[in-house]
């Protein structure tokens, strides 16, 4: 994502940050200008600096603390800095995803470690408590991705778990088989694009935010 982003935005310093030694270790092999940390989102070094812009993909949902991680992103910006964060929002009224959880379906909670479930309306009041201000919202993962979400997680639950991402598993995965499920796994996500586009004013199961820091 912060490559992606530099690719986009050439003149931005971007500071890339993760939990993971490994994942900083491989994004540093190939750092392409950018900066990358290993830090814990909840407790941010003040020696990162401070920002105009932090960004967050799918990350709160997996936190004990959701708040403290927000507190401290708002310490990191500057006074009006923006944060921009794509986030599930699992406990969305009119969701597949809120109707399940909500009857003990506990599939994407054993194998992703979603132990937050989020509404759009829950997580403005948990910005807002943070000192960031949503200012815009959009939404992604409508029905049929949602739909195929489930399944997925239904799948995994079924064989078990699994050790690895299906983006890993696949990248080193050979054969005829292994080129169907590449083909299968690119046209849900062009599909999901293409309802997202065309829904993305509709609540989904995913959300888009952006706040300003007061």
């Amino acid at each position: 994502m912060t490559r992606a982003i530099k690719r986009a935005r050439p003149d931005l310093d971007l500071v890339g940050v993760d939990a993971s030694r490994r994942a900083i270790a491989a994004a540093g092999a190939a750092a392409d200008g950018i900066r990358f940390e290993v830090g814990d989102v909840e407790h941010l070094s003040a020696g990162l600096g401070r920002f105009e812009a932090v960004v967050m993909f799918d990350v709160l949902e997996h936190l004990e603390h959701p708040r403290r991680a927000l507190e401290s992103v708002a310490r990191m910006l500057k006074p009006g800095g923006r944060f921009h964060i794509a986030l599930p929002l699992e406990d969305q009224p009119w969701t597949l995803h809120r109707f399940l959880r909500r009857r003990g379906w506990m599939a994407k909670v054993r194998q992703s470690g979603h132990v937050q479930a989020f509404s759009a309306s829950s997580f403005r009041a948990l910005a807002s408590g943070a000192g960031l201000e949503v200012v815009r919202g959009r939404y992604s993962s409508h029905p049929l991705l949602t739909l195929a979400d489930v399944g997925w997680y239904v799948y995994l639950d079924a064989r078990g778990g699994a050790e690895r991402s299906l983006d890993d598993e696949l990248a080193e995965a050979r054969g005829v088989g292994a080129s169907l499920m590449r083909g299968l796994k690119a046209g849900v996500a062009a599909t999901g694009w293409w309802e997202s586009r065309l829904l993305s004013g509709a609540p989904g199961a995913c959300g888009h935010f952006t706040c300003v820091r007061r």
